[in-house]
């Protein structure tokens, strides 16, 4: 029963670590973003959480911009960038050492998937 009960708590030890794994992703993320010409361009985020909040900033070739709106709920990260008055929502999947981010520009899909810098 204490060998059934140790297991058990290590058990959940460990699945508490994956999801904080999975979760924090504070830091400077980067990926090619592939553009409907068929060509792609490097994008960084800059992401800070706080709770189920997320703040920061994003840059590549096109300019900079603030990330307004930001939600994590899970392993699914929502936020709004406005980039030189063009207002672009981003939904995204996180994974351990990966996110996969769709973008909605003038209602057609982009896609990045970043790494960690």
């Amino acid at each position: 029963m204490k060998k059934l009960i140790i297991v058990a708590f290590l058990l959940m030890i460990s699945i508490g670590a994956g999801i904080a794994a999975i979760t924090s992703i504070n830091g400077k993320w980067v990926g090619p973003l592939h553009t409907p010409d068929d060509n792609t361009t490097e994008v960084e985020y800059n992401f800070t959480t706080n709770g189920s909040k997320i703040t920061g900033k994003t840059e590549s070739v096109f300019g900079s911009a603030v990330i307004e709106n930001g939600k994590i709920e899970g392993d699914n990260l929502t936020f709004n960038i406005n980039l030189n008055g063009l207002d672009l929502p981003h939904k995204a999947k996180i994974y351990a050492d990966s996110i996969s981010m769709n973008i909605d520009y003038k209602g057609m899909p982009l896609h990045v998937t970043l790494k960690r810098k």
